[in-house]
Order: C-alpha cells, then sequence, then structure tokens
C-alpha cells in the first residue's frame, strides 16, 4: 500500500460517494426512503440498493442499462482504491467480486419489488434473508487479502467470516435505517454515518482476526438458531372463549385468486363468533346465484354463483357492483368480514353509498400499494421492474399462486400507486364501525405505517397473510370488537421488525 494512501487518502473516494449521495437526495435525483444509506454500505448490499433504484425508478431498459454500467464501474473503481490503490490486480477482483454477487443480488432486488408491487410478504422475506445470507458470506471478503477472489473467499471463511466485524456492522447498519424510518427527517443525514460504519468496518477487517474464529462463528449460528425457533414457538395464540350471538349477518369476503368455498377466509370459525350458519353468506365475484360448492367453508354456501380465480380479477366497477348486489337484501344489522383486496372492494362500496353495511372488518387490508409499474411497452418508471416481473409470471405461478399484472384488477388496484390510498381516503358514513387486523409479517410493505383512520386497529397478528382469518388471535379481536370490549394490550415491539425491515425495500414509486 502507497504511503499516501497509508496516511489517509484511502478513505476520501468514501467521503465523496457520501456527498455524492446527500447532494443527489437534497437536489431529488434519488429519492430519500430508509434504504438511502444503503448505498454506500458495505458491498454487496450497496449493490442491492443500486438495483433495487434502478429497478423501479428508471424509464426504460437503455436507460437502466447505461446507468447500471455508470454505477458499476463507480463501484469497482471505490473498491479497488479501498483495496489499496488503482491497479489492474485490485480492479480486476472488484470486477470479479461485483460480477459474482450480481446474478443473486438481482434476484433479490427482483422479489423485493415483485413484494411490493404485489403486496407478497412470502416474496419480501426471502429476498431479505437471500441478501443477509450475501452480505455475511461476501461482506468480509475483499478484505481479507489475496491474490484473487477465490483465496480471499477461502481466508474468510478461514478467518470465521470476520463475525466479530460482521455482526456489530450489521447492527449499525439495522439500527440506522431504524432510526431513518422513525425519524425520516434524519435520513439524509445518517448517510455519512453510514459512511463512516463502513469505512470503520473495512479498517477492523484489516486487524488480526479472533484466535478461534470458526468456534466463533459457530457459536453465533447456533445462538441465532436458537433465537430464531424461540420466536417461531412463541407465535401460539390461545382460543378464545366462543362469542355470544350476534344478531343480523355476517358476509364473507375471501380475496384474489380464491374461487368459491376455497379461501382461508372460508375456514374462519364464524360460530366462534356468534353467528350460526343460516346468518352466514359469502360473497361470490360471479356475481348472484342459486349457490356455490361448499369445498373447506365452514358453512353452506346458499348464495351466490360459483366463482373462480378469474373473476376476482374482474374490473373494480364489476367487484363492487356484485358486492352491492349481494349485499342489499341481507338482514341488518349487517356485518362484512373482508380479507386481502376484498376490503378495498367493499370499503369503495360503502364509501360512495352503493351499499350498507353496520360493521366492517378489514382482514390483512394493506393500507397502501406503494409502488405500481407500468402498462406492457410503457417508457415510464419502472419499466425495466415491469418487464422482468411479467417475464416470472410462470415462476411466480408455480412458487406462489397464479398472478397476471395485466388483468383489470390488476392493473387498477396494484399497477397504479397510490390507489389503496385514494380508496381509504373516501369517508364511510359515521354509524360504520370498522376494525382493521393486520399480520405482522406484512408490516413491511406498508412504508407509511399499517393504522387506518378506523375506530380501532387491532394488535398486528403474529401469523402469514393468508393464515390470519383462521388465526385464534383474529377469533378474539372480532369477538372483542363485536362486543364492544376493550382490545387485547398490543406489545410496544409488535412492529419493531417492520421499523426495522424498511430500509429493505424498494422506493415508492414517483408519482
Amino acid at each position: 500500500m502507497t504511503r499516501w494512501v497509508r496516511r489517509g487518502a484511502r478513505w476520501w473516494p468514501l467521503a465523496a460517494a457520501a456527498v455524492l449521495v446527500v447532494v443527489l437526495a437534497l437536489c431529488g435525483v434519488v429519492p430519500v426512503w430508509p434504504g438511502l444509506l444503503h448505498l454506500v454500505a458495505l458491498p454487496p448490499l450497496d449493490q442491492f440498493a443500486d438495483l433495487r433504484l434502478l429497478l423501479v425508478r428508471t424509464d426504460s431498459w437503455s436507460q437502466c442499462i447505461v446507468l447500471l454500467g455508470v454505477v458499476s464501474a463507480v463501484r469497482i473503481m471505490l473498491m479497488a482504491w479501498l483495496l489499496g490503490g488503482l491497479d489492474t490486480r485490485r480492479i480486476r477482483f472488484a470486477v470479479a467480486f461485483y460480477a459474482t454477487a450480481f446474478g443473486p443480488v438481482l434476484l433479490a432486488s427482483c422479489a423485493d419489488a415483485t413484494a411490493y408491487a404485489m403486496l407478497y410478504s412470502r416474496a419480501f422475506w426471502p429476498a431479505v434473508a437471500l441478501v443477509a445470507v450475501l452480505v455475511s458470506i461476501l461482506g468480509p471478503v475483499p478484505w481479507q487479502g489475496g491474490a484473487g477472489l477465490r483465496a480471499a473467499t477461502g481466508r474468510a471463511w478461514r478467518r470465521g467470516l470476520r463475525i466479530e466485524v460482521m455482526v456489530p456492522y450489521c447492527a449499525a447498519i439495522l439500527a440506522l435505517g431504524a432510526l431513518a424510518d422513525r425519524v425520516p427527517a434524519l435520513t439524509v443525514l445518517l448517510v455519512p454515518v453510514s459512511a463512516a460504519a463502513t469505512g470503520l468496518t473495512v479498517w477492523a477487517m484489516g486487524r488480526a482476526p479472533l484466535r478461534r474464529p470458526v468456534a466463533a462463528l459457530a457459536a453465533v449460528l447456533v445462538a441465532s438458531t436458537i433465537v430464531s425457533v424461540i420466536f417461531v414457538r412463541t407465535r401460539v395464540y390461545d382460543d378464545p372463549e366462543p362469542g355470544p350471538r350476534q344478531a343480523g349477518s355476517l358476509l364473507v369476503m375471501s380475496g384474489i385468486d380464491s374461487r368459491s368455498g376455497e379461501g382461508t377466509i372460508h375456514r374462519a370459525d364464524v360460530q366462534r363468533l356468534g353467528y350460526e350458519c343460516e346468518q352466514v353468506y359469502y360473497f361470490s365475484y360471479a356475481g348472484t346465484g342459486g349457490g356455490q360448492p361448499r369445498r373447506d367453508a365452514t358453512c353452506p354456501i346458499r348464495t351466490g354463483a360459483p366463482y373462480e380465480p378469474a373473476d376476482t380479477h374482474r374490473p373494480v366497477e364489476e367487484q363492487v357492483a356484485v358486492f352491492t348486489e349481494q349485499a342489499a337484501n341481507l338482514q341488518r344489522p349487517l356485518t362484512v368480514a373482508a380479507h386481502s383486496h376484498a376490503g378495498w372492494i367493499a370499503w369503495e362500496a360503502v364509501a360512495t353509498g352503493r351499499a350498507q353495511v353496520d360493521v366492517l372488518i378489514l382482514v390483512g387490508v394493506f393500507p397502501e400499494t406503494p409502488l405500481g409499474f407500468p402498462p406492457p411497452e410503457v417508457d415510464r418508471p419502472g419499466r425495466v421492474f415491469g418487464d422482468l416481473l411479467r417475464w416470472a409470471v410462470p415462476a411466480i405461478d408455480f412458487v406462489f399462486f397464479q398472478f397476471d399484472p395485466d388483468t383489470p384488477a390488476a392493473r387498477q388496484l396494484l399497477g397504479t400507486a397510490g390507489t389503496a390510498q385514494a380508496v381509504f381516503g373516501e369517508v364511510l358514513p359515521e354509524d360504520v364501525r370498522v376494525l382493521s387486523i393486520a399480520s405482522a409479517a406484512d408490516l413491511p410493505l406498508m412504508p407509511h405505517g399499517w393504522r387506518l383512520d378506523v375506530e380501532r386497529n387491532g394488535c398486528p397478528v403474529r401469523a402469514a397473510h393468508s393464515s390470519l382469518p383462521t388465526s385464534a388471535a383474529f377469533n378474539d379481536e372480532v369477538i372483542r370488537f363485536l362486543n364492544h370490549r376493550d382490545p387485547v394490550p398490543c406489545p410496544v415491539w409488535r412492529d419493531w421488525g417492520a421499523v426495522v425491515m424498511q430500509a429493505f425495500g424498494v422506493p415508492p414509486s414517483a408519482r
């Protein structure tokens, strides 16, 4: 390492990168969101931030490719400089490193954006897990010495992936992201702090490793596994006592891609909530009819026409119309339990006066659509992600569920950022009681919080989005609400995971 690098010039490019990010953010060139801090993070987390931005903010493929080339060249030069100077060997190493990380980081970025576009947390959490693995394994590699990437990787493993350095760094990055989420006004000011954390980590990598690094790594892995098992095992809720008999009717609405009798909310324990089967009706996206196949439903489905997943993708106006028609003649007081996107349909119908409802229970309904994606072949922000999303449809169908981003409902509700906010901006009649219950797993996909302006926001339930209507916590919240009882106290830490994870999301759409 040359003398001028040893005297401190090594860190000036990193400081310059932090200043550049601050200037671009203040000028509005790059969006301000908690993930901004990752633009000066340790590789490959910096590459993850680059790709998230380019996927959802560039207007065309040509713009994305050109900017990716420019940003990648800057990343390579910065890494080579931090490694000791701009020579052929270090530049070649940096090229090999970023090229190796590019594939899995791109996969994580696409999954991340898909989660925000589809409002599907089961795509978000694997993306975050993949990034965590990549940062843990590749993060220490460049700073271990060695003539090439393979030699440096071997040395990093023999040094226990420098776990004594990486754990404090990861804790610092998570804390900074959480602070940026809680106090957005500090986000830009925290960019230099994030850069300083990166610099300190690179400096610490140059110090002697632990005497027994592999044992330390094993201990951290064991501790992490124990904590994970405890976390999962403590998600159990006790079943509440059955609620007293309710008057009137209960209309159950399943979400998108369901079909008659098949949807988690069809299996909801309506008797425990206080309704007998003769009081229970199941909404059909196909309209009125003489009944539907029961399949998994708790009660016989005596009304509505049989519907298939394709019917749930009808234009929103048609869905509102068939909801209005099916709710019209039900005995009052009428309670509607709507799962996922069905909550938007029910709210729209009630807020516009087309349907009369006494109680609305929103089950796993998202308060905002933060991302969106453009129609096919349209050059505007998100074009690259939109194309990749369409190309990935076969994989989405295989791994998750059937999804077509260009059906009328998908374009209206998910393809247009801000749709959910517009729906919830419509005011309900004052006498309509509303309970909203969210899944804790969905909270990271709600950048501006999970609370709606309604009578009661239930404590987020530690259950998957799809499992929410059958959880004991859901039953307890609904029984308490229907009977005008106080809600269960909500732990202050219940949404902390979302606060920490917001920095790993994509920036919201520019509208």
